[in-house]
Parts: structure tokens; C-alpha cells; sequence
């Protein structure tokens, strides 16, 4: 029985998560965008650099309502190191919300 009840709960958040609408659905563009960010001391930094360089990038192609990266469709990041330092390339489809 116990079982039963978390099983709903969890079907519960996810029909809640879930858009209401069409309207209220994502809308996302059909190209990809990348951003490389600058070189940083740690792994953490270079892709909060790579994030904010792509989020630059979209804001100057597609406007302020597509920049934002947690909204963004298949997120991916390339990064590697060179004499110590980190960089990283941000990949993703930019995505707005559907209101």
C-alpha cells in the first residue's frame, strides 16, 4: 500500500511539471547555437564562462526571450584543459517559453 501512494505522488508532480496548454509549451528554434567562454582556473568557471558567452550569443540573434540556458533543448558542453586552465564550449537550441 505503501508503495501504491508514492508511486501516485510521483505521478502526481509529474502531470503538475507537465504544460497545461499549447500555449504555455516551449517553443525552440530549429539551429543549434555555440559559445566558447574564456580560459578559467577550474572546470566549474569555464562552463559558467561558455554559458554566459552563448547566452550572449542568442540574446544578439533571437532577443532576451531565448537566452535563457535552463529553458534551452539539447544542452551539451565541449571543454578541455591546457597547462592547467579550463575552457569549454556550450552547445544547445535556444528555447522560449510558449506564452
Amino acid at each position: 500500500m505503501h508503495n501504491r501512494g508514492l508511486a501516485l505522488g510521483a505521478l502526481a508532480l509529474v502531470l503538475m511539471a507537465m504544460p497545461t496548454s499549447h500555449a504555455d509549451a516551449a517553443v525552440c528554434k530549429r539551429a543549434k547555437v555555440s559559445a566558447t567562454g574564456g580560459w578559467s582556473a577550474t572546470f566549474v568557471g569555464a562552463r559558467a564562462s561558455a554559458r554566459m558567452a552563448w547566452k550572449r550569443k542568442v540574446r544578439q540573434r533571437y532577443g532576451t526571450r531565448f537566452d535563457t540556458w535552463w529553458r534551452s533543448a539539447n544542452k551539451s558542453y565541449g571543454c578541455w584543459s591546457y597547462k592547467g586552465r579550463e575552457r569549454c564550449r556550450a552547445t544547445a537550441r535556444p528555447c522560449r517559453a510558449g506564452k
